[in-house]
């Protein structure tokens, strides 16, 4: 029975493949890769969510007020891989919204900068579009939920009309629509390029169904541990500035 199913929710909204009661699998270890698609530099971390998963950590108080980047959120928090997450205003309040612990803040923002969601909850995580959100926060109940965009990928389509201006560093979070992640890094790109270089086909291994930009340019800030296979990296810009919140990926 797949969990679409029981669930209730559209179905491209949630894993295509989770089964009920699956049969155990053998651990396959978050790694790192490096790969160059259609000429855009991406840093990426593959993940299977059925042993990992991606939380939100969320700054209260605003940028830098508890961790200054996502290498000492990293080593704090004892994680794998950090990576930023969502827009924030200019005062460091959340530009839409976030759910990490079961607590919500911000709210919903209509602009393109909000048009999807990651999610997760015990059971399964995944990548919504904002006019399915409502019924998967109705039937999901997640406990982890940002809010970012533009959409760069969405049911296995590159997603139309993405800025072919601002060349940038980019940040995204990217699903086969089941068990396989991807949290990654472009060194500089416009939306349009990004999404067109997220279309190769088993971009490290993983063939990208959705996919969501997060906060770029200056906020772009990603951390990977020596426990990821071929990790101890670091990539932002020296003009990094302090984010609000963060994707955060632990053992489960």
């Amino acid at each position: 029975m797949l969990l679409t199913s029981v669930l209730g929710v559209h179905a491209q909204d949630t894993p295509r493949a989770i089964i009920i009661n699956e049969p155990s699998e053998p651990i396959v270890y978050p790694s790192y890769h490096r790969v160059n698609p259609k000429g855009v530099k991406l840093h990426l971390v593959k993940f299977d969510s059925r042993h990992y998963q991606l939380s939100i950590i969320d700054q209260k108080n605003g940028p830098a007020t508890e961790w200054v980047d996502a290498a000492s959120l990293g080593r704090d928090q004892n994680a794998l891989a950090v990576i930023n997450g969502g827009f924030f205003t200019a005062k460091g309040a959340p530009l839409g919204m976030v759910i990490t612990s079961g607590i919500q803040r911000g709210a919903n923002n209509l602009s393109s900068l909000g048009s999807g969601f990651y999610f997760a909850n015990k059971a399964h995580a995944g990548i919504a579009r904002r006019s399915t959100i409502n019924e998967v926060i109705r039937v999901a109940k997640p406990s982890q939920l940002i809010q970012s965009g533009p959409m760069l990928y969405y049911q296995g389509h590159a997603v139309k009309g993405l800025s072919t201006e601002k060349s940038r560093p980019r940040s995204f979070v990217a699903t086969d629509g089941a068990f396989q992640w991807l949290i990654g890094y472009a060194e500089t790109a416009t939306l349009a390029q990004l999404g067109d270089a997220l279309g190769n086909k088993a971009l490290a291994g993983v063939n990208i169904y959705h996919a969501m930009n997060l906060d770029g340019g200056r906020s772009s800030d990603f951390w990977i541990s020596q426990s990821v296979t071929n990790g101890n990296k670091t990539f932002k810009a020296f003009w990094n500035k302090p984010v609000r919140n963060f994707l955060i990926l632990e053992k489960k």
